[in-house]
């Protein structure tokens, strides 16, 4: 089924912002020499490349007023459809702070507690735009104020009026998944393995715990894989990715959400699995070739997928 429109959900956006100092040495004042600063959070990360690509898509956040006038103006920069409500408090921010020895350390803020009145304008926003053949973008940790219950009526609701799901959330839970049936889910490695709930040793092990979340009614599983690459499986044919070597990385931060707009934006070009997992692959790393959580550039993104070997295992 080709979606007729997409959607991402937002509920816990973040300001990603990197400080590049001369020196972390105690004592005294350190200056700040250049800032880069990226309107981001799972969701806005994934509408963020697809419009880089041209694929129609609406951001619906849910974000702190107090500091948030910068964040949209920065979507805006970037041609970001966005629909906005508005809550009490501060937009969560992360903020990097990085030496030129490539010592970091990161300092990251609490998100606002969601409040009743906030989650009923949401529902009524959802009630609006959700319609069939809609896709719905659901990623990213669940903020305070949504509870699985809620987290679970959001999803059910999406679903009853004829939308489909893409799930890249760390709150939800084996049972809570079996419940919502996305037509995506992806995890990475670290998230895979707690979603089970103990490690996982060897590809084997992956192979076997993706395949089991297909078991649960979901028609795509998706897994991140850093270096290692990306696994696919819907539960009868499963392939691996494997992706070449980087001489130099920038950043990882939002390699997964790349990788999961690249299977979304394979989907509108009316590829194979193969063919989607190895655009998903190429997406995810080329990602880690800019700095911040900006969206992998083409060039880079068509030079890696001729790089992308995927092959069924």
């Amino acid at each position: 089924m080709l979606f007729k429109k997409i959607i991402t959900l937002s509920l816990n956006p973040v300001a990603d912002i990197t400080c590049y100092v001369e020196n972390f040495e105690p004592g005294g004042d350190i200056m700040v020499e250049s800032e880069l600063y990226d309107a981001a959070g799972k969701a806005v990360d994934v509408s963020r490349v697809l419009q880089s690509y041209g694929i129609a898509n609406t951001a619906l956040i849910v974000a702190g007023e107090e500091n948030s006038k910068r964040y949209f103006n920065r979507l805006k920069d970037e041609n970001v459809s966005t629909r906005v409500i508005y809550t009490e408090g501060r937009l969560r921010e992360s903020i990097n702070i990085v030496d030129p020895k490539g010592r970091s350390v990161r300092l990251v803020r609490k998100s606002p507690r969601l409040t009743s009145r906030a989650i009923n304008e949401l529902e009524i926003a959802l009630s609006e735009e959700i319609e069939p053949a809609t896709l719905v973008v659901v990623a990213g940790a669940m903020p305070e104020g949504v509870t699985d219950d809620i987290f679970c009526e959001i999803c059910s609701f999406i679903r009853e009026n004829g939308g489909s799901i893409a799930l890249d959330t760390k709150s939800a839970t084996l049972e809570n998944i079996a419940k919502i049936q996305p037509w995506v889910i992806k995890p990475n490695y670290a998230e895979l393995c707690a979603l089970v709930g103990h490690e996982l040793n060897g590809l084997e092990e992956v192979v076997c715990e993706a395949k089991r979340l297909a078991g649960l009614g979901i028609r795509h599983v998706l897994v991140s894989l850093s270096a290692e690459g990306a696994l696919y499986t819907d539960g009868e044919v499963t392939y691996k990715a494997d992706v070449p070597e980087l001489s130099e990385i920038k950043s990882t931060i939002g390699a997964g959400d790349a990788a999961l707009a690249g299977f979304i934006i394979a989907h509108d070009y009316k590829y194979d699995l193969k063919r989607s997992l190895q655009l998903a692959a190429a997406f995810g790393t080329a990602s880690c070739l800019v700095e911040g959580t900006n969206p992998p550039r083409r060039i880079s993104v068509a030079m890696i997928n001729n790089q992308v070997k995927v092959y069924e295992i």
